[in-house]
């Protein structure tokens, strides 16, 4: 997975999407890092099975979520 792909977050449903691309403003699969589960839970559309993806995919590229 690059981090730069336009759908580098194809693994997660499309709320979950919108959530991190628009309330967020991520950019790169990296950005995420800067969040910490709590956080993500707070987004409309973001659901806590989402969590375990995000951690699997950031895992990959050797980043985790904030504590």
């Amino acid at each position: 997975m690059k981090k730069n792909e336009p759908n580098f977050l194809s693994f997660l449903g499309a709320p979950a999407q919108r959530a991190l691309m628009v309330e967020l403003k991520i950019s790169q699969l990296e950005d995420i890092s800067r969040y910490s589960k709590k956080d993500l839970l707070k987004l409309h559309g973001f659901g806590p099975s989402s969590i375990p993806k995000i951690e699997e995919a950031l895992k990959k590229i050797e980043k985790k979520l904030k504590d």
